[in-house]
């Protein structure tokens, strides 16, 4: 036998330290998959602080996984997560990136993502919420779980307590332990719900103690979200709808109405509505559309998908007038 091997007594009678498994596989990794994820990150519009972060956490987890096949001390990688930030800001699609990412690491059997809520999770009688939240999560072994709004599950204003939900989050605390290695959890939502949440639930803050920030979008990046809507589906806005997006841009942040409206969710309904808007237009031509006309969003076509979106807000169009139609 080897002295010292699996515990047993060196000389002087020193016992030595077992070798802790290494946490991480020996499986090999996909570097062309690691790249492909990492570049979808980099093209998504704004979001700087998010792609830092996610870019220094994948530098991490692959710098880690060299040092362990070097047989270096490595610390066991950290797989739950907490994405802060208004809705319509990309926390979805990240979730997503950081599964491949993993994936692509070996960290994860696969990068499929499991989206939840609070309905998902917690049941309606005794004894069903245990049931279902483990029924969950099987779903989401070998990839990500990602629960959005995720302080729901921890209702403080009931006034007999939430049973139910604190089920559902012991359930979780208690699997996202037990299959660490099998499994990444993001919890997502709003900043404030998010804060009361870890704030209120110490086994929660001590398990998920990296949090990512996603913040709302500048007029810049909306206008580019709203370009690049219409360029992923043949479509360019003219030179004087461009004009308009950006005031619109503008108008919505300076209001302070873009979380309410939903961030990149306001710029893909706006781009959608004025898609029909242009349809509508084009279907009362008594002359055939040519392709340009097919392809070619116009001032029209905005300002009455805006009208729309915005209806009831009051003055939302150049000049303070109301949008065409309405």
């Amino acid at each position: 036998d080897v002295p010292g091997a699996g515990g047993a007594p060196l000389p002087g009678g020193v016992r030595a330290k077992s070798r802790a498994p290494q946490p991480f596989p020996a499986g090999p990794s996909d570097p062309a998959l690691l790249a492909e994820a990492l570049a979808e990150l980099e093209r998504m519009v704004g979001l700087e602080p998010v792609k830092r972060q996610v870019k220094a956490l994948s530098a991490q987890l692959n710098m880690a996984r060299l040092r362990a096949n070097q047989g270096l001390p490595v610390q066991p990688p950290k797989r739950h997560f907490v994405f802060s930030g208004p809705s319509g800001t990309g926390k979805t699609t990240v979730a997503r990136i950081l599964g491949r990412v993993f994936y692509a690491l070996g960290l994860l059997g696969g990068d499929h993502l499991v989206e939840a809520q609070r309905a998902d999770l917690v049941g309606e009688f005794l004894g069903q919420t245990a049931v279902k939240a483990n029924e969950l999560i099987d779903s989401a072994l070998g990839g990500v779980l990602f629960v959005d709004e995720a302080y729901s599950l921890s209702n403080t204003g009931y006034s007999k307590g939430d049973a139910y939900g604190d089920e559902a989050l012991q359930v979780l605390l208690k699997r996202a332990e037990d299959n660490r290695d099998h499994l990444v959890v993001i919890l997502a939502g709003y900043p404030e719900g998010m804060d009361r949440l870890l704030s209120t639930n110490p086994g929660l803050s001590s398990r998920f103690t990296t949090r990512v920030d996603f913040p709302s979008y500048r007029p810049l990046e909306l206008t580019a979200i709203g370009e690049v809507l219409a360029a992923e589906n043949g479509d360019v806005w003219d030179e004087e709808s461009l004009d308009e997006l950006r005031s619109i841009s503008g108008h919505v942040v300076d209001q302070g109405w873009l979380d309410e409206l939903g961030n990149g969710r306001f710029l893909r309904t706006l781009y959608e509505k004025s898609c029909a808007y242009r349809d509508l237009r084009l279907s009362a031509c008594t002359t055939l559309p040519t392709r340009d006309d097919l392809a070619t969003l116009r001032l029209p076509d905005l300002m009455q998908a805006y009208g729309e979106v915005l209806s009831g807000r009051g003055p939302v169009g150049r000049g303070q007038q109301e949008p065409p139609g309405l």
